[in-house]
């Protein structure tokens, strides 16, 4: 496919990582719905009502498919539905009391929002006090809290891992760093919505002294997020089979496919039990270094398919020209055959029979 006929659909919230890989691709891209395109990649596009394409248009990740998976709690409920064993009990705000009562979920719980993005909207919630303070304060729905072991992001494309990620600890001076250029970032997104003045200096002084108490509590064992402490880091190939296995495969891709998404991360984790839970799924993952190159290489092979039609042309055209050939070396057959009746023909009824074979052979029944 012509690389001016794709087209990749962001947000302003994943923008970042759409906009290299429209680079890397040398392809079409923005946050406005495209026109004109034969094939949209959705990365994390962010729209408010349905988005119809044209039947020939090839959408990797459909606009609507992506507004669903934003919504965390209806996206839960999706994969509960194909993955019961693999998403832990949730209840929501207004039922979680009577369920805990009636012993349908079990504390502690983890309060959310319905929507949410890393560590905002998350209250944890060791007792019924905490629960009820995390309802007053916006809480949409309570999940059970996994007793984690092992956290991890699996890339999948098209029902296929391309890179894992396992979640560890950052050291002190990693930790520092990704505290202060998180929160800095925020800060200014912040500033710049509501056409505040910001002075990037003194914002960092002051974050880098929070930061510093941070660090003194050590990494956040409940909330494993970028400024808490945490990281992703590429699981090696050698040690991949001991850490993702085909069954963790296999749930993560039918997470995907419970969405409608053909590609996305999967954030999980392998508990104390060595079960499997899946937290979310993130439709515009922000990528770098080798999972940035692993999704170009999946995009380009995508980009490069020819159409089936094709083939299937090339294909007919062979077997007529077997079928050609064929009849092509029956007739020269045929016609040997009659020459040397001719020559050892010896009167004329012969030849007169050997006309007539002649005649049907090269003219057919006249």
């Amino acid at each position: 496919m012509d690389k001016k006929d794709v087209y990749i659909y962001y947000s302003g919230a994943t923008d970042i990582t759409g906009k290299k890989l429209e680079d890397a691709l040398g392809i079409k891209g923005g946050n406005k719905k495209p026109v004109g395109a034969k094939m949209v990649i959705g990365w994390g596009a962010k729209t408010k009502d349905d988005v119809k394409f044209a039947k020939s248009v090839k959408v990797l990740n459909h606009p609507d498919a992506i507004r669903l998976n934003r919504n965390k709690f209806d996206a839960m409920c999706k994969m509960k539905d194909a993955l019961p064993e693999n998403i832990s009990k949730y209840s929501l705000a207004n039922n979680v009391k009577t369920d805990l009562a009636n012993g349908n979920i079990t504390l502690p719980l983890v309060g959310r929002t319905k929507y949410h993005q890393g560590g905002k909207g998350f209250w944890t919630c060791p007792t019924i006090a905490q629960v009820d303070a995390a309802i007053e304060a916006g809480a949409h729905h309570f999940i059970e809290m996994v007793a984690i072991k092992d956290e991890y992001r699996l890339h999948v494309f098209d029902g296929e891992i391309i890179h894992s990620q396992k979640k560890v600890q950052r050291t002190n001076e990693d930790f520092e760093k990704a505290f202060i250029e998180d929160e800095l970032a925020r800060q200014k997104s912040l500033a710049e919505k509501n056409n505040n003045p910001f002075d990037e200096e003194t914002a960092k002084l002051m974050l880098k002294r929070q930061a510093k108490n941070a660090i003194a509590g050590g990494a956040n064992m409940m909330l494993r997020s970028n400024k808490m402490g945490w990281k992703f880091s590429i699981i090696k190939k050698k040690t991949s089979i001991k850490f993702v296995n085909d069954s963790m495969k296999d749930i993560a891709a039918t997470a995907i496919n419970a969405l409608g998404l053909t590609f996305g991360a999967v954030d999980c984790c392998i508990d104390v039990n060595n079960n499997m839970f899946i937290f979310e799924v993130n439709s515009g993952p922000g990528l770098e270094a080798t999972s940035l190159d692993k999704y170009i290489e999946a995009f380009k092979i995508v980009m490069a398919v020819k159409p089936a039609a094709t083939k299937a042309k090339v294909t007919k055209v062979t077997k007529v020209a077997k079928v050609v050939s064929s009849e092509k070396e029956t007739m020269k057959r045929q016609l040997s055959e009659l020459q040397n009746m001719l020559e050892e023909s010896d009167d004329d009824a012969e030849f007169e029979t050997i006309k007539k074979l002649g005649a049907k052979l090269i003219f057919g029944n006249q």
